[in-house]
This record gives C-alpha cells, structure tokens and sequence, in this order.
C-alpha cells in the first residue's frame, strides 16, 4: 500500500525536469511483433483500462516507457533499428559517472558492452525481490555515495520509480531504465525476441529467478554498497 501511495504521487506529478514515462500500450500497436500485439491486447481488458484512467490524464502527453525495451517488442528487430536505438541509449551515459542501483542478481552490463562508454561504475544492490521492503535505506546509500555528477540508472522493479523521483528531488539525474540489459543480451544473441540468461535474473520468464554464479571482478569490485547487510 505505501508503495502504491508513492507511485500515485509521482504519476501525478507535473515538474520541470520530470519525465513521467509509462508503458505505449494505447492506440495502434502496429511497430510491435505479433506476439508482443497479442499480449498487450490480453493484458489491456476493459478493467485495466478503466484502471488506468483514474491515474493517466488524456490532456497529457506521457514519455515512453518501452525506451528500456528497444528490442523484443518491434517487429523491425530484424533489421538495424534495434541497433540505432541502443546506439542512441547509450548516449545518455557516454563518459558519465554510474551509480547504478539494482537487484543483487540483475548484473547491469555484466558480460556486455552495454555501458562500456561510462567513465565509471558503482554499483548499490538491493535484495532479488521486494526491493520496497528496503526502499529508505536504499534512497540513503544512494544519497551516500551520490556526487554532484551522479548519474543514477535504477533496475528495482516499481521501486525504480519511485527512487528515480526522490533522486530527482535530490538534484540527481535518475533514471528507471528497467530491463534494458536483458533486452540488450537479447539483441547481441539475435533471438528476435525473449530468452533466459543463465546469470541474469528476468521477473517475466518462467525459472528466470534461478540464477548461476558469476565470479567477476571487475563487477564484484564495483560494488559498493549491499541492502541488509549493515
């Protein structure tokens, strides 16, 4: 309930500086793979909409959410456009100093080039799951180690959200750049579409909670800060 509460304050929110992005559901769904088609269509009943209508402002215009999904949902996946978006992604941190707070098993560009232009990494790991449950001390390390410069990409599930807002009110750029990682993985495999990464946790697949080890340096030393463990 109290997570609720905030993601309804940050819908809400009308602020310079803010982009309240949400998922392009609405509409025509023609640059989407039958498949994607299929499941938006299934997902969207006459209830949900109706849900969505106490919280969307049809005066508005919202930002994208599907821009840390640039992979699996279209339908020109098979073509160079995966590869532009990605590109254009990837702007966003290009000599930038990250901090990014994840889940302890999401492993933001572990394996890949996702963020290889980044000028550095931290990272600050929250538990797999239920990333609310220790949402204040989370927003605190991130506060800690934050420096005038921070850029915050944020993989907490609708925790992210919220995070990214308090950050904003920080003075910090933030981010919920959600799956933006698995999609990349599944870009370089040329799936066309979603599969497991044995050392990357995935909510939306099926055994996509059970993950291998990884014995990474590099990464492990970008660690700065584990929840829970204070």
């Amino acid at each position: 309930e109290s997570l609720a509460k905030r993601l309804s304050e940050v819908i809400f929110s009308r602020e310079d500086g803010l982009l309240i992005a949400i998922a392009d559901n609405y509409g025509t769904l023609e640059s989407y793979t039958r498949e994607g088609k299929y499941d938006i269509r299934a997902y969207m009943t006459e209830k949900v909409r109706k849900e969505h209508r106490q919280f969307l402002d049809l005066d508005r215009i919202y930002h994208n959410g599907y821009v840390s999904r640039p992979y699996a949902l279209y339908a020109d996946n098979g073509t160079d456009a995966p590869e532009k978006r990605f590109r254009n992604l990837k702007r966003i941190w290009e000599g930038r100093n990250i901090i990014f707070v994840e889940g302890a098993l999401t492993r933001l560009g572990v394996g890949n080039d996702l963020f290889a232009n980044a000028a550095s990494i931290r990272r600050i790991e929250a538990p797999p799951a239920d990333a609310w449950d220790s949402y204040e001390e989370l927003l605190k390390a991130s506060l800690r180690f934050a420096e005038p410069d921070s850029l915050f990409l944020i993989a907490l599930g609708p925790s992210a959200g919220v995070l990214a807002y308090d950050l904003y009110h920080a003075g910090y750029q933030a981010l919920d750049i959600g799956h933006v990682d698995l999609e990349y993985e599944w870009f370089l495999r040329g799936t066309g579409g979603r599969c497991a990464i044995p050392n990357k946790y995935n909510n939306e697949l099926a055994g996509g909670d059970q993950v291998s080890d990884v014995y990474d340096e590099a990464y492990l030393g970008q660690i700065v800060y584990v929840a829970g463990q204070d």
